[in-house]
């Protein structure tokens, strides 16, 4: 087995690559835009992806912003791969009307819905109502990675 092959075996299991194979334009992906912050992952899409240099260039996902990010493969984990989640898992998942990932706790298995999305039901972290009470919040499955390398997990 070549360097490059185990390399990629080894991202693989640690959540890094979701989805075998090459990012293609339009993909959704997870960005870290400051590396000084591991738990700060936003949504983003991929315009082109330079399998040479491992460089990314993608577009933030918020309608308010027409930014641009030139990123390695680092700081970029590709989407739409996780299908097995189990009650009680941690992730990352986008708060609902945000761009922005967050720590989330797995309270119902995914399931399809009719147009064949499937949407996962978690409680996100430190997302209690005045009551103290975490309510349910679903989450498209499109939308969830596992907890990045180097991220903190907060303990609930």
């Amino acid at each position: 087995e070549d360097m490059t092959s185990l390399e990629a075996r080894l991202l693989k299991s640690t959540g890094e690559f979701q989805v075998a194979g090459g990012a293609k334009p339009n993909d959704l992906a997870a960005i870290q835009v400051n590396t000084n912050n591991p738990n700060d992952w936003i949504l983003a899409k991929v315009i082109t992806h330079d399998s040479e240099t491992g460089m990314f260039k993608l577009s933030d996902e918020d309608t308010e912003s027409n930014k641009i990010f030139h990123l390695p493969e680092s700081q970029v984990v590709i989407l739409g791969g996780l299908e097995r989640l189990s009650k009680g898992d941690i992730i990352y998942a986008v708060y609902p009307d945000t761009t922005s990932f967050y720590q989330a706790t797995v309270v119902q298995v995914p399931r399809k819905v009719s147009g064949g999305s499937s949407f996962v039901t978690v409680h996100f972290i430190d997302d209690g109502d005045e009551h103290g009470i975490t309510h349910d919040k679903a989450v498209l499955m499109k939308h969830v990675m596992r907890v990045p390398y180097g991220a903190t997990i907060v303990n609930t």
